[in-house]
This record gives C-alpha cells, sequence and structure tokens, in this order.
C-alpha cells in the first residue's frame, strides 16, 4: 500500500493539494443565444445508444475544444444548448482565467538532419506571465547529449549546460497501481488480468522530474523521446501546474529517436542539434456550463464532465459529455415529485490548462457555499473507451472496452447498490474503487479531485486508454456498445443517492 500511495504522489495533473483559486465570474452568453425546448419524443426517458451516440458525434465535429480557442467555445455554447433543450434552469456561463498554449512552428534537426519532431505543450514559457516565446530566426543551434531516462546522475551542469539534451519519456504507472484500492470487480469473462493490466499508462510520467533537473543543471532545451509510446509523436501532454517548462522542447518517437541517436553516434566530434520552437502564452476565459434541475429539496447533486480537449477528442472527452446529457435527459423526464435532491449539472474546461474552472467551482460551490445549493453529492462522467494496445510499435484495438474505474468514496449501502447496477446493467471489464484515502491525502486522478479533495463525496468514472492525450482519439475509439449500460448504472446510482440521506451517502 506504501507504495502505491507514493506512486500516486506523482499525480500532479489534478490532484495537488487545493491551491489558491481564481475567482469564478457569472458570464452573460452574447455568443450562444438561448435554445428552445425540445419536447419531442425522442427527448423523453432514457436515450437509446443512437441517440447518445449523436451527441458524442456532434462535440466530436466541433474539432480541437482547448480552453481559449474557437472549438472550445463552440463546445461550450453547444453543453449550454442542450441543457436549455433538455429542461435545465437557469444556464449560463461561469468564467475564470486560464492560459492558451498555442506552438506556431517547430522543428528538430541534428547535424543537419531533419528529425520528425511535435512540439512539448506547455514548454518555453515564462512562469505565471503571457509571452510570446521563439528560439530565433536561426532556430537554437546546440550540441547535443543524451541522458537516457535522466535517472540517477546522468543530469549534471557538466554534462548538460548550454546544450540540448536527449531523454527518454518513460510511463511510471500501471492500472494495477489501483489494485489495493478495488473492492469489486465486474469481469464476467475474466478479461482483465493479462498483461496490459501492468502496462505503464501515459500519463504518470518522467517529464517533470527530468525538466526540473534541466533547468537548475543549466540545460537549453530538449527532445523527449517517446520510449514506451507507439508510433505516434502527437502526445499532447498536460499542464503540469507544479512544473513550468522554461525550456523548448519536442517529442520524438521510439524509431525517430533511435535514428536520431545513431546521428549522434556516427559524429566524429560533438553532433549539434537545430531546435525551432515558436508560439505564444495568452490569458484567456475558461468556462463552466452549469444548469439547474430542481428538486423538492436545496440538498444537491452535482453533475459534471468537461467539454474541452487537445483534439477532437471522441473519448476524451465527447464521450463523457454525451454521458453527462444521457443522465439530464433521464432525470428531466420525470416529474419533480419523484426527485428529492436538486442536481445542478455542469461542464468544464481547463482540464488541459490547468484546471482554473475546476478549483475557482470548487471554491464558490463546494468550501464557500456562495450558492443555494448544499451539495451532498458529486457525480462525475469522463471516457467510455475500446481498449487499445500497443503491439510492435503500433497501436491495435481490441474489441473490448477499456478497463472502467469507478472511483468514489460512498457509504458502503451506496457502494452495494451500485455494485448490484454493475452486474445488471453488464457494465464490462468495469470496477469500483475506494477513494477515501486518495480523496484525503493525493486526490484523484480525475476531474472530481478538488471537490473530492474539499469533502464532496464523489464518485467518478474514468477509464485511461493509450491513445487519450493523442490525435487518434477519434469515433471509432468509443465504446459504443457501452454507452447504454454506463447511462443505466448512473441513472441507478442517482435514484441511490437521490433516496439516501445525505448524511449517510459518504464513507
Amino acid at each position: 500500500m506504501r507504495k502505491t500511495l507514493n506512486a500516486l504522489v506523482g499525480l500532479t495533473l489534478v490532484s495537488a493539494a487545493l491551491m489558491t483559486a481564481p475567482p469564478l465570474a457569472r458570464a452573460t452568453a452574447t455568443d450562444a443565444p438561448p435554445c428552445p425546448r425540445d419536447l419531442s419524443p425522442q427527448a423523453q426517458g432514457m436515450p437509446d445508444t443512437e441517440r447518445i451516440f449523436s451527441w458524442v458525434e456532434d462535440v466530436t465535429r466541433l474539432g480541437k475544444r482547448l480552453t481559449g480557442t474557437e472549438g472550445g467555445r463552440k463546445a461550450a455554447a453547444y453543453v449550454k444548448c442542450q441543457f436549455e433543450a433538455l429542461g435545465l434552469q437557469d444556464v449560463h456561463y461561469e468564467t475564470a482565467t486560464s492560459w492558451l498554449w498555442q506552438a506556431d512552428r517547430s522543428s528538430l534537426s541534428v547535424n543537419g538532419r531533419t528529425i520528425n519532431s511535435f512540439p512539448v505543450s506547455y514548454s518555453f514559457v515564462t512562469p505565471d506571465k503571457p509571452s510570446v516565446f521563439s528560439t530565433g530566426p536561426g532556430g537554437l543551434q546546440a550540441v547535443v547529449v543524451d541522458v537516457g531516462d535522466g535517472s540517477g546522475l546522468r543530469i549534471t551542469p557538466e554534462r548538460v549546460k548550454g546544450k540540448v539534451v536527449v531523454f527518454d519519456l518513460k510511463f511510471q504507472m500501471s492500472a494495477a497501481a489501483f489494485l489495493p484500492f478495488v473492492d469489486f470487480i465486474h469481469d464476467p469473462k475474466l478479461t482483465l488480468f493479462d498483461a496490459t493490466l501492468f502496462t505503464a499508462n501515459p500519463y504518470i510520467t518522467n517529464l517533470s522530474k527530468v525538466v526540473e533537473k534541466l533547468q537548475e543543471a543549466g540545460a537549453i532545451g530538449f527532445v523527449g523521446v517517446l520510449s514506451d509510446y507507439y508510433d505516434s509523436n502527437r502526445y499532447h501532454n498536460e499542464y503540469y501546474r507544479r512544473t513550468q517548462m522554461k525550456l523548448p522542447g519536442v517529442w520524438v518517437t521510439k524509431t525517430d529517436g533511435a535514428a536520431l541517436r545513431a546521428i549522434m553516434k556516427a559524429t566524429g566530434g560533438a553532433p549539434r542539434a537545430n531546435l525551432v520552437l515558436e508560439g505564444s502564452r495568452t490569458e484567456v476565459e475558461g468556462r463552466a456550463v452549469v444548469g439547474v434541475l430542481p428538486g423538492l429539496t436545496q440538498e444537491t447533486i452535482l453533475m459534471t464532465s468537461h467539454h474541452d480537449s487537445v483534439s477532437s477528442g471522441a473519448v476524451e472527452d465527447a464521450s463523457g459529455v454525451g454521458s453527462l446529457l444521457v443522465q439530464l435527459q433521464h432525470a428531466a423526464s420525470k416529474p419533480l415529485a419523484e426527485r428529492q435532491k436538486t442536481l445542478l449539472f455542469a461542464t468544464m474546461d481547463t482540464h488541459f490548462t490547468g484546471y482554473q474552472v475546476h478549483q475557482a467551482f470548487t471554491d464558490k460551490y463546494v468550501i464557500k457555499k456562495e450558492t443555494p445549493y448544499r451539495l451532498v453529492a458529486g457525480v462525475t462522467l469522463e471516457h467510455v473507451a475500446k481498449q487499445g494496445v500497443i503491439k510492435d510499435g503500433k497501436l491495435v484495438m481490441r474489441e473490448q472496452p477499456e478497463l472502467m474505474g469507478i472511483m468514489n468514496n460512498f457509504s458502503r449501502q451506496v457502494r452495494r447498490e451500485l455494485h448490484a447496477s454493475m452486474v445488471h446493467h453488464d457494465l464490462r471489464r468495469s470496477v469500483t474503487l475506494k477513494a477515501g484515502l486518495l480523496c484525503n491525502t493525493v486526490g484523484l486522478p480525475t476531474d472530481a479531485s478538488f471537490w473530492c479533495r474539499a469533502g464532496l463525496p464523489s464518485a467518478s468514472l474514468i477509464a485511461a486508454p493509450v491513445y487519450l492525450y493523442d490525435e487518434d482519439d477519434t469515433l471509432d475509439k468509443v465504446a459504443k456498445d457501452q454507452l447504454l449500460p454506463v447511462a443505466k448504472v448512473f441513472a441507478d446510482l442517482v435514484d441511490t443517492l437521490d433516496r439516501t440521506p445525505a448524511d449517510q451517502i459518504g464513507q
């Protein structure tokens, strides 16, 4: 258990202690006029698979949806329209300041030979300030050295100062790290316990640790070799709040990394790199789309997902948005008398740019309680995915869902009913994980981390396919046949939370 917790301490994506949150401001939407209520038969009751998938398709078609971009604004407007059409009240935006990092030009060559590369997201920044960054008219010209995986004493000023450094990006944690927290498994075909369970995923890596060492030792740029990844360099890492990467950096595939190292080895003298990276980092408006489905009391269940993405993002997180809209349609079709608790629905962006909206939302709604809603539980939906595996350096898709985890710190009775629903609706290759210890220490590796850490009993659906940060996250990767089982399991969970006294929901 101690080893697992030590590994989880590296979850700096969303699980750091609550920082000072930016203010969350209610905004008047001028770019998204209200949408009329949809009273058609298909907008009533539990939707079928095709309707759920149509929402996923709609969001995916909006393309890249980073915070502050046109695609991001369109995604927020789309969710707002769906919220209104399906019957939510007081639908509005709430905003917080975030950052938009964009690379306009990047390239890498070694000894005059071009190496196919891709910019490292959120590198070359001025800490906590907007900036326009550039390696100069001719790019960065410097000796290039190799430090392998960057472990031990390989990174020293004597070795890397004033140089461009090549290192191996290593994936450091597999799904098996969470086994100590598993309290229920639904896997009737016994498919979970194979080698993929112990294969490290692309989320917890050595990037922060290595770049921090490079910066301290005086390196002037870096090349990350995606040594544990498949043959793509379109790896869109998240923004790691605790590490501001001041150096320019690019990714190369394992194959291109081997070619680069062969060139370096064949050089008679010190090999030289030309690294180009130009772009900008600007302050932008992050958005939450918020709406209310009133109940008989002000006790409130928070229902969330995120609508932003680094690419067309079908799994991350059009599938989460679609899964949230299912819950909205199902709940809004019921008469008020059948709903004791209010439901507060929200999708947020800033998932990839620092979680500023999530932090501000937690500060306003959970910590300071600045609204009439007394939040008693949270449900977060992300990633309904097909499984992808790496075979001979290629991404190979399997016709089965990626392992789905439902992290939660609910009471034994609520968990018991959740487990029964998972079996009844055959939510295949799924597990529940006790998250109480995580919520009280490092947080969750999900969008629910901030409010869970702030004391809100929470459940969070998450899957972690290998392609999640890549432009390969396309519509064919969505586990379409699991959209309805997910919908039914979480509709049951919301019903359970609705009838459970507030003081009996959490552990």
